[in-house]
């Protein structure tokens, strides 16, 4: 049998050890006996896959429902040399919201987070979902944690439930209080029923996250759609900011209110402005995107700062 050289048994070992860091991050520790697996290629990641024209072939080492690792092969900057290890991490798109209510308090959460070392402070956030507009998730993101809304669509979501309700009433009389007592299922409902559908930048095929004008919402504010790694992937991340907040559910905005999203604790902080600056300045946001959205929320209510570009002219 013929013996692998040194050069060949190396570049097996980085091949291990890519696959190794790749597989980590997304999916718990599991022993040498357990059978659980990743996905096989193609049938698991539901976010779309990157590629430029300096991409010339993709390896795919393993994938979830939200993320996926792949080796690309690449051509350098130049065209003329090829790298073929190139590392790239691919996570489905996600939004990240800074919510102020009407009454001028920031809303934040306190939380632990798997790759997060103690606690740290983060906004609402969350994976956009297929067929979703960015501006549509973040709004539902904003109802499923904190029960919350802009004015705007408080006004949207109560003519839908009570169209539907006086539809469902068969023009009979009907006890207010059923009218009165919506969940927060039904105006997530309501949210989706009225969205408009997503539009693509042609140029990025990417997503626009602009507040449409024909919503003519002013209390969201679109800060821009960013890459999460510029040369690794990591998805893109699409930051918002809603003033004005008000509830849309019962209780929506409160300590009591109980979200319906992912299955995290966390606990509600109000902060006013001169305390979130100084959360943001030491550094208690520890996730860059985190820092960077509350950031840019202030430069914007303190400095006048316009909101994004239009997609076609972001990154």
């Amino acid at each position: 049998m013929e013996r692998l050289s040194t050069k060949q048994l190396s570049k097996i070992g980085i091949f291990i050890a890519i696959a190794i860091f790749c597989v980590h991050p997304w999916i718990p520790f599991y022993s040498q006996t357990s059978t659980s697996k990743l996905a096989s290629a193609g049938t698991a990641y539901r976010g779309r896959l990157w590629s430029s024209e300096r991409t010339l072939s993709v390896s795919n080492l393993g994938e979830t429902k939200f993320a996926r690792c792949d080796v690309h092969t690449v051509l350098t900057e130049d065209g003329n040399g090829v790298i073929d290890d190139w590392l790239f991490l691919e996570e489905v798109n996600a939004v990240n919201v800074v919510v102020q209510t009407v009454e001028g308090k920031f809303v934040v959460f306190n939380q632990r987070k798997y790759a997060i070392p103690g606690e740290t402070l983060s906004p609402v956030g969350g994976f956009i979902d297929q067929g979703e507009s960015p501006l549509t998730a973040a709004r539902r993101e904003v109802l499923e944690e904190l029960g919350l809304g802009s004015k705007k669509s408080l006004e949207k979501v109560t003519n839908a439930i009570n169209s539907d309700w006086m539809s469902r009433s068969n023009n009979k009389q009907k006890d207010e209080n059923e009218k009165n007592e919506v969940s927060a299922e039904e105006v997530k409902k309501a949210i989706l029923k009225t969205a408009i559908p997503p539009d693509y930048d042609p140029t990025t095929s990417l997503p626009d996250g602009q507040v449409p004008r024909a919503e003519s919402d002013s209390d969201w504010i679109f800060l821009g759609r960013y890459r999460t790694a510029a040369n690794r992937g990591g998805g893109f991340l699409y930051s918002y900011l809603l003033k004005n907040a008000v509830p849309l559910v019962t209780g929506g905005g409160t300590l009591e209110y109980s979200g319906s999203g992912d299955d995290e604790q966390q606990q509600i902080l109000y902060l006013n402005e001169v305390e979130l600056v100084e959360a943001v300045s030491y550094g208690r946001f520890q996730e860059v995107k985190w820092a960077a959205t509350f950031a840019l929320s202030l430069l914007h209510l303190n400095e006048n700062m316009p909101g994004c570009c239009s997609g076609k002219n972001a990154v």
